[in-house]
């Protein structure tokens, strides 16, 4: 496989070409072609598939490996005709590059010709999510989402959290669902620690935040401020997981960045322990996904991410 050259300050895209060209599954499809069949022309948000057009020919050549290197010029042209924040010499944020890199391959390759109109929640609909057992409603919340976002970028990256409000007075509850590109783990800080694991991430990410003064929740039930606890929960796991670590705390107007060294492990990432546990056998299967237990959508445990 042939590497990228650096045009400057271009490392931040080029390291995010590189780790998406090898995760092979997603850079088959631009390999292979198949590409060309998905482009959705009628999607406004999309390029008309410029944008699929280009990753795929900057991966098609990286994996003939005819040269030791590539100029990545010709992508780079194509990508900033429509982020044009990303021309010029300055450095920028890999993610930033990967997060707009990716929600314009989606859009390109939305299967959805046409999207609906999704009604907004009714009080029947809503009081379900707070009884539904968690796996239910999220699939059915996946469901409704994919109704109008269902593309190659979903299929491979995309997942699903929880998000539920409690007050501390009433214990009235509001629980919505939401879908991730990548998960933004917080690094947890503690005096005269250099070192965390990516668990205790995940741990500091699922824990429960008090919401008070400012952030107090205007608790329907009491029609009031209330103090409240929010707790985030993941509810569907794409079979490529994305990582986004907050190095930066904010402190009112000042800014620190955490040098905190976070480990990982390289093989065999297993977040089973995060997520819900599998319904009972006799489980209506209207009432879940049907994917086959060798889809890597199907969400089946144990969850170990690809990468």
């Amino acid at each position: 496989m042939s590497g990228l050259r650096n045009l400057g300050n271009t490392c931040y895209m080029n390291s995010i070409v590189q780790c998406l060209s090898a995760t092979v599954p997603f850079a088959q499809f631009f390999r292979d072609g198949r590409w060309k069949s998905a482009v959705n022309i009628k999607n406004p948000m999309g390029s008309n598939g410029a944008v699929a057009e280009a990753f795929a020919n900057m991966v098609h050549d990286m994996w003939l490996g005819e040269s030791t290197y590539l100029s990545p010029y010709g992508f780079r042209k194509s990508i900033c005709a429509y982020a044009p924040q990303f021309s010029g010499s300055d450095q920028h944020d890999a993610q930033e590059f990967l997060s707009f890199l990716l929600d314009g391959l989606h859009e390109d390759l939305n299967r959805v010709l046409q999207k609906p109109s999704l009604p907004s929640p009714t009080p029947e609909r809503e009081q379900e999510l707070e009884t539904l057992p968690q796996q239910i409603a999220g699939a059915q919340e996946w469901k409704l989402y994919r109704l109008r976002d269902d593309s190659l970028v979903v299929d491979w990256f995309q997942g699903q959290f929880r998000n539920r409000l409690t007050c501390l007075t009433c214990q009235k509850t509001s629980t919505t669902y939401n879908s991730f590109m990548y998960l933004s783990l917080p690094i947890p800080t503690r005096r005269g620690v250099s070192r965390v694991s990516l668990y205790e991430c995940l741990d500091a990410f699922v824990k429960p935040e008090v919401m008070e003064k400012s952030d107090a929740w205007n608790c329907p039930h009491c029609k009031a401020l209330r103090k409240a606890t929010k707790q985030l929960s993941l509810s569907r796991m794409p079979p490529v997981l994305l990582i986004h670590l907050k190095r930066f705390s904010f402190k009112g107007p000042f800014t620190d960045k955490l040098e905190t060294m976070v480990d990982f492990p390289i093989q065999d990432l297993d977040l089973t322990n995060y997520m819900p546990p599998l319904m009972p056998p006799n489980t209506a299967k209207s009432s879940t996904e049907s994917y086959s237990p060798d889809d890597p959508r199907a969400q089946i445990p144990p969850y170990n991410s690809l990468q």
